[in-house]
């Protein structure tokens, strides 16, 4: 319910900000339209597609010998799909189902593997804000605010990560609702898939080649996403250099990642209002400076 509500408050401030910009300006940006340079952003999506599918392969290789690349693409669009489409993010479990269907990995592997994919995601997503963030070098009055949200949300996300990753302690928190809510004929297959989603991540521990070979891919496969945003704001017209604009990418791509509205509408575009504030502001400051 609470999930709910969240996500009509997001279509309510998405709803908000179009008719405080105007329906109409909107309309006149849209038609702007470069149709080559927009087709040039279409055609990154399937290196940046490939690349993903690429690390989900790595991920399970330790499970499965080999599974088709083809076959990881379509089960990560597959997972993106439902993501997009659900507040809660519910395409990361669709795909450990599609994983345990198509790969016959158990479902805690499965959801291991998205789980190590997806921290590491976040992680580098927060590397890349904060020195984005102190590139743009805000006055602290305007970036203070902002500064304040990424600090705190980084260290939820640090909390959050080290006592998922503690195995007794993750028992002991669910033990209470495992055991009013699991139906008793699930509970054998729950525990079962609770014991090898910590099996998978110790296996994951001891793969440091692996690892580091997933962040190469997760680092490359973020700077296509960023040059492909960049790409479709050049079609638009909006004229910002390169480097200032993909510093303010990874705060709202953070924002849009949490789980409070429908793939992040309205949060995204407020997100994108406060950090284009931010950037002007910066442009500004070295305007004067010259």
């Amino acid at each position: 319910m609470k999930k709910i509500i969240l996500s009509l408050l997001g279509i309510i401030l998405f709803l908000w900000i179009v008719l405080s910009v105007g329906p109409d300006t909107i309309a006149a940006s849209m038609l702007k339209l470069n149709p080559l340079v927009f087709l040039l952003a279409l055609a990154i999506l399937l290196p940046s597609l490939a690349l993903k599918g690429a690390k989900q392969q790595l991920l399970v290789s330790p499970f499965k010998s080999h599974t088709p690349l083809l076959e990881n693409m379509k089960i990560w669009l597959v997972g993106f799909f439902f993501g997009t489409a659900s507040p809660a993010k519910s395409g990361d479990a669709i795909r450990a189902l599609y994983m345990k269907k198509n790969f016959g990995l158990s479902l805690g592997e499965g959801l291991a593997a998205v789980f190590v994919e997806r921290a590491l995601d976040l992680a580098f997503l927060f590397a890349f804000a904060f020195v984005g963030f102190f590139f743009l070098a805000v006055p602290a009055e305007a970036g203070s605010p902002v500064l304040f949200s990424l600090v705190l949300f980084f260290a939820v996300f640090v909390i959050a990560l080290a006592l998922l990753l503690r195995k007794e302690f993750t028992r002991f928190f669910l033990r209470p609702f495992f055991n009013i809510f699991a139906p008793e004929k699930f509970k054998v297959g729950i525990k079962g898939g609770f014991n090898n989603f910590y099996q998978a991540i110790s296996l994951y521990r001891k793969e440091k080649k692996l690892s580091f070979v997933v962040s190469l891919l997760t680092i490359v496969s973020w700077f296509i996403v960023f040059f492909q945003l960049y790409v479709i704001a050049s079609a638009l017209s909006i004229e910002i250099p390169f480097f200032p604009f993909i510093s303010i990418l990874p705060v709202i791509l953070l924002i849009e990642a949490l789980p409070i509205s429908f793939s992040g509408l309205g949060t995204r575009e407020a997100a994108s209002i406060v950090m284009l504030g931010c950037l002007a502001l910066h442009q500004q400051l070295q305007c004067l400076s010259l």
